[in-house]
């Protein structure tokens, strides 16, 4: 089943699927009923922050939640 790896913007989402990945538009991403939920994809920025530190793009969703969680002060990334 593809999934949600990251928001583009703020209306279009990457999508991994089995062999490769593809944009697709809020509103497509929605209606397919990809997870996680749009709104709590990381912001592209993030994704690729959190592979510099781990090295891997096989993350699953938790893994970037707790890379997150002790990444950011009052939700804003740490610098």
């Amino acid at each position: 089943m593809a999934r949600g790896l990251y928001r583009h913007s703020d209306s279009v989402a990457m999508v991994l699927y089995e062999k490769n990945s593809m944009i697709l538009p809020k509103n497509e991403y929605d209606e397919r009923g990809y997870q996680p939920a749009f709104e709590e994809l990381p912001t592209h920025t993030e994704w690729v922050a959190w592979h510099r530190t781990h090295g891997s793009e096989g993350m699953a969703l938790a893994e970037w939640e707790a890379w997150s969680k002790a990444s950011h002060d009052d939700g804003q990334p740490s610098s």
